[in-house]
């Protein structure tokens, strides 16, 4: 496509005698032509950059050209180092893609010039609409296969694989991560098809940042699905919290959402194995959702005991996981309870415990002959330590403490 929009711009450039340029919907230069005739320090500062500054965008928000549907003549700005120009914006059957730009710094356009800039504008626009359709097709072609590539049936997973290697829609380097990212609704209603379509943009803009074939992405009821080489993840550990906080901007900020948490699962040795993957990062998200701490970025690896607890339905492990020794000291100091779950987190370390709850070792050790006491069990048996930690693990994700 910048190819073909290149072509569009050199020849009005070369037919006017002047710079042409054309930007997308959110003023990011996608094709230039050689500087012909008075230039500014904006031109310059948009090539430079590849994008418009921000105080340069929100001056052109201000004269929406969202509505225009021909030729605007805008002013000049000295403050900003704008002399006047034209902008055409890009329409193809009434869907805009962005602006074609002339410097006309003199006024000095004509009618026939300004035709010729339209024509060219429309051109632009067949381009961008081609695209975009080619582009809608590839995401349906890849949102197929990718849902096939998280099967529960193991031949549908290597079919799927195959085919999103042999069609170019994937190039495997080593192992791949699964990250998903699940809005977080204040009220019942729940993710809606304009919600999917804010997921869908969130991921198709992170997208972009990685790369053609750089990641797989899929938009399923209630969250979304996104596939990368763990390779890409190392590089650029911030990526979850991107896609968290492109998802929110998405989704826009009111009062429906509590937040959008993102799981990260253990990398998968094959991309037909990325379903192994997939589920570890919703079990991460079960996890966040009902221990807090662990929220709004989580990764399987870092799930500690829960992981080996977040495998199987909560109900389950409500008949079978809490043992009445957990139950006794549930209802009989909810402090004691914390005091237990972090003794055991630190191994039974006493130092560490006083030091994390702010007291005396000898209180520590005081509170841990209470729990003995309550729960019956003898905290320095491997076996009963194990016990009630698990215990008290099950009862987070229960949500019972």
């Amino acid at each position: 496509m910048l190819e073909e929009l290149q072509r569009v711009v050199d020849a009005l450039a070369r037919r006017l005698g002047r710079a042409v340029a054309v930007d997308d919907l959110d003023f990011r230069l996608l094709a230039y032509s050689a500087h012909l005739g008075e230039g500014d320090e904006m031109r310059a500062r948009v090539i430079l950059n590849r994008e418009a500054p921000p105080e340069a965008v929100a001056w052109l928000r201000r004269r929406r050209l969202g509505r225009a549907s021909g030729p605007v003549r805008l002013p000049a700005d000295d403050e900003l180092g704008i002399v006047p120009r034209v902008v055409v914006p890009i329409l193809y059957q009434d869907v805009r893609f962005g602006y074609l730009w002339l410097l006309d710094a003199e006024d000095s356009l004509t009618d026939e010039q300004l035709g010729l800039a339209s024509t060219a504008a429309a051109d632009a626009g067949a381009i961008c609409f081609r695209e975009r359709i080619v582009s809608q097709l590839r995401t349906a072609r890849e949102g197929e296969l990718v849902r096939d590539l998280l099967s529960e049936d193991e031949q549908v997973r290597g079919v799927a694989s195959a085919r999103l290697v042999e069609g170019g829609l994937f190039a495997p380097r080593g192992d791949i991560t699964v990250v998903v990212a699940r809005p977080l609704p204040a009220d019942a209603d729940g993710v809606d098809e304009d919600d999917r379509i804010a997921l869908q943009a969130a991921l198709t803009m992170l997208f972009s940042r990685l790369g053609d074939r750089g990641s797989l992405r899929l938009v399923r009821p209630d969250h979304a699905v996104l596939v990368i080489p763990t390779a890409t993840l190392r590089r650029s550990p911030e990526l979850p919290e991107a896609l968290r906080t492109t998802a929110l901007q998405r989704l826009g900020k009111s009062a429906k959402w509590r937040d959008v948490h993102v799981a990260t699962g253990s990398p998968a040795g094959r991309l037909d194995d990325a379903v192994t993957s997939y589920t570890q990062a919703l079990e991460a998200l079960r996890v966040a959702e009902v221990v807090p701490s662990f929220a709004p970025l989580v990764a399987h690896e870092a799930l500690g005991i829960y992981a080996l607890l977040a495998g199987r339905p909560f109900d389950q492990l409500g008949a079978h996981g809490v043992h009445p020794a957990v139950r006794r000291l549930l209802d009989a100091d909810r402090e004691l309870f914390t005091t237990a779950e972090l003794y055991l987190d630190r191994a039974g370390d006493a130092r560490a415990t006083a030091a994390e709850l702010g007291l005396h070792r000898a209180s520590v050790y005081h509170r841990v002959r209470r729990i003995e006491d309550i729960t019956r069990l003898d905290l320095s048996d491997g076996q009963h330590r194990l016990l009630l930690h698990l215990g008290i693990k099950v009862s987070r994700l229960l949500g019972l403490a």
